[in-house]
């Protein structure tokens, strides 16, 4: 259920300055007015991402969008999305003799309520998307480029925008500025263009869609589409209005949303608001720690190392592991690099990266032995028996001697991690001993406090080792025990 006008004067109170004006001014005009100038709050939970609509001209924040709200919110895959619809004054009528407050500001002022309310979520978010319809589009361009630091926006979306300006703005730009400022020779859409392409060129630091409507004969599709590569270009039914009304979860418009934010670490398991959450977390970490790449111990650069891949950005992370001088001495950055090219190798099976990986695991296994480092070394040797197992599923011979080093080491070790348990229950997999191979999994589940990257990482192993040793039945079994 919707609710309505979140924003108080404890909202003005707090902001400073100019975004205390912006704030009152909006403030003030949503109580003169019942939808426009009002934010609805649909779902505000404890959730680190959040998803604000911003409708367009001649629109509102409640009835533009029409059941989408209600798909979003009752979608299982989008729950770790908080949602909000922005509005603003976009009424039919002159500007002639009015105020510029109780008078439709143009989009450059709009524009800037938007980045300052941005601001203002980035203390509560640490994931924003943005979905504009029509002119609401044009506001969130305009807003990007308002902003230094975006390195919180995950996802834009522009639903039949005129982003190249219309033509029939001409006609009525006399009446109303937002109008004007949609003409193609005016000096808004002008400015916009070049400024976008000065500062994104054509690779955006967000996922980006623009979004065409076949029957859309106010904003064609050549106008929403073509100031963007072709990369990111989108189709949906219906026209100009109808295109954000989708009747029932299976409309394209819906599904284009939903594909666009579904993007959580696909390897995970877990309810999809945890791996949403992960995923801003993730997202929060490349920002703050990747700004300070240069200064961060292992501890922080291998929690970045680890963000990265979470978001997607494998190649990346592997780029940086190799430029590290870290990887020189460090048997822990040499096991991460080797665990990423270990998921580059289950991800596209090839056997350069599955050779890769088992180069980085050797060398940090003669590494740690020369330093009698046990849990370094229970580390590698798991991870070698994992891989020489894909490497050879015919020949159990080495896989099983590593499997009887980690656990000769993990009996040396001092610790009672999540990782030694781990180790410990795969180790039994391969020697053939499942019983305590489940028992051990069951405990190691108990000792992770729900931390869903190791969990994940446990998961992986035991799944894919239970398919090269030809045992359906344990797969079944260590599924349900550590989820799908």
């Amino acid at each position: 259920m919707a609710h309505h006008h979140i924003l108080t004067e404890a909202d003005v109170t707090a902001a400073d300055g100019a975004a205390r004006e912006v704030l009152q001014a909006l403030l003030n005009q949503s109580r003169r007015k019942t939808d426009s100038g009002s934010i609805i709050s649909y779902r505000a939970t404890a959730n680190k991402s959040v998803l604000c609509l911003i409708h367009g001209f001649g629109g509102d924040p409640v009835t533009t969008f029409g059941k989408m709200p209600e798909l979003i919110t009752a979608d299982d895959s989008l729950r770790g999305w908080d949602l909000l619809s922005i509005g603003y004054s976009t009424e039919l009528l002159p500007d002639i003799g009015q105020g510029i407050w109780s008078a439709d500001p143009d989009i450059s002022k709009i524009a800037g309520f938007l980045t300052t309310y941005l601001q203002i979520l980035f203390g509560q978010y640490q994931r924003v998307a943005l979905l504009g319809h029509s002119m609401g589009g044009l506001v969130i361009q305009r807003a990007l480029l308002n902003m230094q630091d975006i390195s919180r926006i995950s996802n834009v979306l522009l639903y039949g925008t005129p982003s190249g300006g219309l033509r029939k703005a001409t006609f009525i730009r006399w009446l109303k500025r937002q109008a004007s400022d949609m003409d193609i020779d005016g000096r808004f859409i002008r400015e916009l263009r070049s400024d976008w392409t000065q500062r994104f060129g054509s690779d955006y630091p967000f996922r980006f869609a623009t979004i065409a409507g076949e029957s859309d004969e106010f904003v064609p599709p050549t106008v929403s589409l073509s100031p963007f590569p072709p990369q990111y270009h989108h189709y949906t039914s219906g026209n100009h209005i109808g295109m954000v009304k989708p009747v029932d979860a299976s409309e394209l418009s819906f599904l284009i949303l939903k594909g666009q934010l579904s993007d959580s670490p696909g390897i995970y398991g877990g309810r999809p608001e945890d791996r949403s959450n992960l995923h801003a977390h993730y997202l929060q970490q490349v920002n703050s720690l990747g700004a300070r790449l240069n200064e961060l111990d292992s501890k922080g650069f291998k929690a970045y190392i680890f963000a990265l891949e979470g978001l997607g950005r494998l190649e990346e992370a592997i780029e940086t592991l190799e430029q590290s001088a870290l990887l020189q001495h460090n048997t822990d950055c040499m096991g991460i690099l080797g665990g990423r090219y270990k998921r580059k190798y289950l991800l596209e099976q090839t056997s350069e990266s599955l050779e890769k990986a088992i180069h980085w695991y050797e060398a940090a296994l003669q590494l740690s032995t020369q330093a009698a480092n046990s849990g370094q070394m229970y580390y590698h040797a798991i991870n070698l028996a994992f891989l020489y197992l894909m490497r050879d599923e015919t020949d159990l011979r080495k896989p099983r001697e590593m499997a009887q080093l980690a656990l000769q080491q993990c009996a040396l070790d001092p610790g009672t991690a999540f990782w030694k348990t781990a180790t410990q229950a795969e180790a039994h997999l391969y020697l053939g001993e499942f019983d305590q191979a489940k028992k051990l999994y069951a405990a190691a589940i108990a000792q992770s406090g729900g931390d869903l990257r190791a969990i994940s990482s446990m998961r992986l192993n035991a799944l894919y080792a239970c398919d090269s040793l030809h045992r359906a039945d344990w797969r079944q079994v260590l599924q349900q025990l550590l989820g799908t």
